[in-house]
């Protein structure tokens, strides 16, 4: 049988267009991400802080889509099945809160119905189950690594000309594509505040570096330059207190991993380590010890979070398995005063302080808007108690396993994880892009998908 020429090419040239396609989608779906303060939050509620919610009919019909093609569930990798099972437990936790709630009584707080307030959130869980699923569906179609290389660099040079036009606008930089139009005086990229933007230059940039193995050696050099540039403009235009603390405990965290001098490798990077943390500790620790000082004398951000996280402890103290998504907002109400109390002892035993600043605490107590921990990790183990210590451990087990070959993904998975004690979790989607990215690219073994074939081209 003779080949037709014809139709190969014709073959070649929709395999290209399909490339462009995904690639071009994929750089959409990465500058979603990072959106995390769109205007549609002042219609709908903190949901819609995220462009996200706006793609989730689309990651169904995909879903719908694959299932009548291939006939069963692909691209399940651990981090999905640990995910959904979290899912499960919480909705049956939530549904047996609410109803004791309901039997004394109980049937809203404030203006919030309980049983609303548990489907609402049990909507973020499900949101973020879609998109790690929908996001490895993406990574699937790509066979390229140079061309989701091309992706993510397009997508971080993006981010640093709004970080320069950030700096050069502040503090009334962008106002009209965030859901407040206050001024802002610190880089946020297109995040409600500093605080929450640390994570998305890690991520971004940590990617960006593992892509580049793919690379020629003077591009991979000049890549890897590119994005330790990225970071460090940030690192030295940032006011966040929390990603320089992050970093800070990153930097020990990884000391403590390469002790081994056997490893020429860990020996070079051990002496990398320990010259960035005299770096940081030389240019930085003055200025945040400022801070830190200013912040407990003047302002109420840290008796707010250290407040809440307090609040979560004591509900789960109470209640071991957690108290679900609806009913916590009961809880968090009746264990605050004794929050404040547990402050006041520690802030003048530790510091000397006799009376602190909780009122930004208390108006959280007395309205139902915005009411939640001020942590991802204690504010999910409010939900779910020692099911959710557990999920972040095998959660946290899996993927650092998974990224022991790559010193940089490792880097990004412990800050990444450390930052889970600072930021909310529920639509800070460069954290779910990372885990799907190592759960893809590091766990192809425990994930079935019909494109296996992928070229460094």
């Amino acid at each position: 049988m003779l080949n037709n020429p014809t139709l190969h090419e014709e073959t070649v040239e929709k395999s290209g267009i399909n490339q462009l396609f995904f690639a071009l989608y994929l750089c959409i779906l990465l500058v979603l991400t990072v959106y995390q303060d769109f205007p549609l939050v002042n219609m709908i509620g903190e949901i819609g802080r995220s462009p996200i919610i706006m793609l989730f009919p689309l990651f169904i019909f995909c879903e719908i889509a694959m299932l009548a093609k291939y006939k069963k569930v692909m691209l399940a990798s651990k981090l999905q099945k640990y995910l959904l099972v979290f899912i499960l437990y919480l909705s049956f936790v939530s549904i047996v809160y609410v109803l004791v709630q309901f039997m004394q009584g109980s049937y809203s707080f404030g203006s919030e119905n309980l049983l609303g307030k548990a489907i609402k959130v049990l909507i973020y869980f499900v949101l973020i189950l879609f998109y790690i699923r929908h996001m490895q569906l993406v990574f699937s179609k790509i066979k390229s690594y140079k061309v989701l290389y091309g992706c993510f660099l397009a997508v971080v040079t993006l981010l640093i000309i709004i970080m320069i036009l950030e700096l050069m606008s502040i503090p009334n930089a962008f106002t009209y594509l965030h859901a407040g139009s206050s001024p802002y005086w610190r880089v946020r990229l297109l995040t409600s505040e500093s605080s929450t933007t640390g994570s998305i230059i890690v991520v971004y940039a940590s990617i960006l570096v593992y892509l580049a193995r793919y690379l020629s050696g003077f591009a991979r050099t000049m890549s890897i330059v590119y994005a330790s540039g990225f970071f460090l403009f940030y690192l030295f235009v940032t006011g966040s207190k929390g990603f320089l603390i992050v970093s800070l405990l990153t930097l020990v965290v990884t000391m403590i991993k390469f002790l081994d001098f056997r490893k020429k490798k860990n020996f070079i990077l051990l002496i990398s380590v320990v010259l960035a943390m005299y770096l940081f500790i030389t240019y930085f620790s003055a200025g945040l010890v400022s801070s830190f000082s200013n912040d407990i004398e003047n302002y109420t951000s840290s008796y707010t979070r250290m407040g809440t996280i307090i609040i979560s402890l004591a509900t789960v103290f109470h209640h071991p398995l957690g108290v679900g998504t609806g009913a916590y907002l009961m809880y968090f109400d009746k264990y605050v005063n004794e929050s404040i109390k547990l402050m006041s002892h520690f802030y003048y035993n530790t510091f000397g302080i006799s009376q602190i600043n909780a009122g930004e605490l208390l108006q959280y107590s007395d309205s139902d808007e915005n009411l939640g921990v001020k942590s991802g990790f204690f504010q999910w183990v409010m939900f779910g108690g020692i099911f959710s210590v557990l999920f972040f451990y095998l959660l946290a087990k899996n993927l650092i396993i998974k990224v022991k070959s790559s010193s940089i993904l490792f880097l990004a998975l412990i800050f990444i994880l450390l930052s889970l004690l600072f930021v909310a979790l529920e639509i800070k989607y460069e954290v779910w892009l990372l885990f799907a990215f190592i759960s893809f690219f590091m766990g192809k073994n425990e994930i079935n998908h019909s494109n296996t074939a992928r070229a460094a081209k």
